[in-house]
């Protein structure tokens, strides 16, 4: 699901949920930002304890690592729906959250040889060495099961704008390497020896990785409540 299906999805949310409950409670719509991007939520009160949420978050970067004797370019696109009940046990702003995320997250691999470990006798071909790629993706379970904590300043008061807090684990699978390759101007990346490294890489490269199955999600929003 792109950008655009998830913002209609979204909205169709909204006209559900407002119609159905109208009677019920607030619809708030707020901006949002944090370690799954910037996004947008919409909301609705269904009682003093209960609230539903959905959303989108998006976020592109790269950062530069160095595994092995390779030095990687690692390029996440991040792109996550959200579909989240808040359950407020005390009727307050705290509150505990579970749900699930629709996670297109990726991470675009490109990686080099490391120069500094060339020989003497290889040095002097650096530049050739260096147009050689290792390029490939990573990528995580597409339904992924959330569970946090959190704080709506204005649940249940009578401000209309409020700021919420989320703090929680996005459980999105071990990472898988897939689509790893080398790119060179002479071929050599098809030699059985060139498909032994490129499995050797593959293993270093999940192991590594390994530990963001579980993914630290916190954020900070503005909130309206109509």
């Amino acid at each position: 699901m792109n950008t655009k299906d998830a913002l209609l999805a979204v909205g169709f949310l909204l006209v559900i949920s407002s119609a159905a409950h109208a009677k019920s409670g607030q619809v708030g719509l707020a901006i949002k930002a944090g370690t799954l991007g910037g996004g947008l939520e919409v909301s609705l009160d269904v009682n003093p304890y209960l609230e539903v949420r959905a959303g989108i978050n998006q976020v592109g970067f790269d950062f530069d690592t160095t595994i092995g004797d390779i030095d990687y370019n690692f390029a996440p696109d991040f792109s996550t729906s959200s579909l989240l009940l808040d359950l407020h046990p005390f009727g307050n702003a705290f509150r505990f959250t579970l749900g699930a995320y629709l996670n297109n997250n990726e991470v675009d691999i490109d990686g080099t040889y490391r120069q500094d470990l060339l020989s003497p006798e290889l040095s002097r071909y650096a530049d050739l060495i260096d147009q050689a790629h290792l390029v490939g993706l990573i990528e995580f379970d597409t339904f992924a099961p959330y569970l946090g904590i959190g704080w709506t300043s204005n649940h249940e008061s009578r401000s209309r704008w409020g700021v919420n807090i989320d703090l929680g684990i996005m459980f999105q699978g071990s990472p898988h390497v897939t689509e790893l390759h080398v790119e060179d101007p002479w071929g050599l990346g098809n030699y059985p020896v060139a498909e032994a490294f490129v499995e050797q890489e593959r293993q270093e490269i999940e192991k590594e990785i390994d530990e963001y199955e579980y993914y630290p999600v916190a954020s900070i929003s503005l909130s309206y409540k109509f």
